[in-house]
């Protein structure tokens, strides 16, 4: 995985299994190697945790306002952002890949949504204007909780996230080396996709990057 002396990089994700009976209200966090905040990578300019990933049901919606756009405060001013995101992540779907230990098969292509967008972008400001790294908002919000507050009715939804990555390449490059943020992106249960990135001058990484996947029910 690429690193920058002067850039530090850190990705993380999760993975919440939950029953289809009992919903949100009783979550196990299932690792794919470890707890929820234990390192996949070795070097000392990334670190990930645990995947996020939730089965079960969406609880009722929240409701949000208005989504957040595509523009270039949720893209760190990248041109051709949206497109360049769904044409690697579809390239890397398309054909099987090994993610750790695990060989995966290809997957159908993922598309775009709206409401996905809004919960990461939410989410990579959130990062990015408080400077902290986390699944968890500030606000105590999950990654399930945040999709669903945009009016997303997801069966599976995941999230990976990251920081201090320049560009689209390098944030994809760098979870598809990352066992659990590359399993994430290759499970042939998503259907949609979003990606934001939010830049903060002064912050710890300077970019924050959120990946939401879902599945709708």
């Amino acid at each position: 995985m690429h690193t920058h002396p002067s850039t530090p990089h850190r990705f993380r994700l999760t993975t919440v299994r939950c029953s289809t009976l009992l919903g949100l209200a009783l979550c196990l966090t299932a690792c794919g190697g470890g707890g929820d905040d234990e390192p996949y990578a070795a070097s000392p300019a990334t670190v990930g945790s645990a995947p996020v990933s939730a089965v079960g049901t969406s609880p009722a919606t929240g409701g949000a306002a208005a989504l957040v756009a595509l523009d270039a405060s949720t893209s760190c001013g990248q041109a051709n952002f949206r497109a360049e995101l769904l044409q690697q992540v579809n390239a890397a779907r398309a054909q099987s890949r090994t993610c750790g230990s695990s060989t995966l098969p290809a997957a159908g292509a993922l598309a775009w949504n709206d409401r996905l967008f809004s919960a990461a972008a939410r989410h990579s400001r959130d990062m990015a204007v408080n400077n902290h790294f986390s699944h968890t908002s500030l606000d105590g919000r999950t990654f399930s909780r945040r999709i669903t507050d945009e009016g997303y009715a997801w069966s599976r939804a995941g999230e990976n996230i990251a920081a201090g990555q320049s560009s689209v390449s390098d944030v994809v490059s760098g979870w598809l080396a990352s066992p659990g943020h590359c399993a994430n992106i290759m499970r042939a249960e998503f259907r949609d996709v979003a990606v934001s990135c939010v830049s903060q001058a002064g912050s710890s990484y300077g970019r924050y990057w959120t990946m939401s996947l879902a599945r709708p029910i």
